[in-house]
């Protein structure tokens, strides 16, 4: 169980070193992509810590009930409370545990005691799972940001590209409005030279 615990506190830092170096990246630019990506580093750090916060609680758990086992077995077998000393001796697994265990009594709730162990290993080994699916989820989110990222320097392109023709739309449009009015003016002119020669004509 104790290399259980050291594997997950292995994996807990190596999640946390990652999430760091995210958010030091998150720092140095601010675009749009940049604040999803910090928000949803944050999100990730604050499962983080959520899930360390109760591995620990977990781990408080576990080791008082086997401290709280040791000396209800002790006293069973002995008939006094351990000292301090004695319980250090157990915890550590210098052989007293081995004097006490050996009575039938004991068999039935060393079994249970077994079985809850490995009920422990289990709900550790799930903690374990999720750690790795959260660096997975890291790496994931890293790799949508960077997609985000390409997206929106796509749409940057286009949202330039439409604006240039836009521009070129209006300079056209007032082209043409010029054309129009120097045709209409024209158009008036030769009426009214018509007119003109009509009516000096009569």
């Amino acid at each position: 169980m104790e290399s259980n615990i050291v594997a997950i506190s292995r994996k807990a830092n190596a999640v946390k070193t990652l999430i760091d170096a995210i958010e030091t990246e998150n720092r140095r630019t601010g675009s749009c992509v940049d604040r999803t990506r910090v928000s949803i580093t944050n999100g990730v750090r604050a499962k983080l810590r959520e899930t360390m916060s109760e591995f620990r609680r977990l781990r408080e758990k576990i080791f008082a009930e086997y401290r709280e086992d040791l000396k209800r077995k002790y006293f069973l077998a002995t008939g006094e409370e351990p000292s301090n000393k004695d319980m250090e001796k157990m915890i550590s697994g210098d052989g007293l545990v081995k004097t006490f265990e050996v009575k039938p009594e004991m068999d039935l709730k060393t079994k249970e005691r077994h079985e809850a162990v490995n009920d422990i290993k289990r709900s550790l080994n799930r903690l374990h799972q999720v750690f790795l699916d959260m660096a997975v989820l890291v790496e994931t989110q890293g790799d949508r940001v960077d997609d985000i990222e390409a997206n929106v320097a796509t749409a940057g392109s286009f949202v330039s590209g439409g604006t240039n023709s836009l521009f070129y739309a209006n300079q056209m449009k007032k082209k043409n409005k010029k054309w129009v009015l120097w045709g209409s003016i024209l158009g008036v002119i030769i009426l009214l030279v018509c007119l003109v020669s009509m009516l000096a004509s009569r």
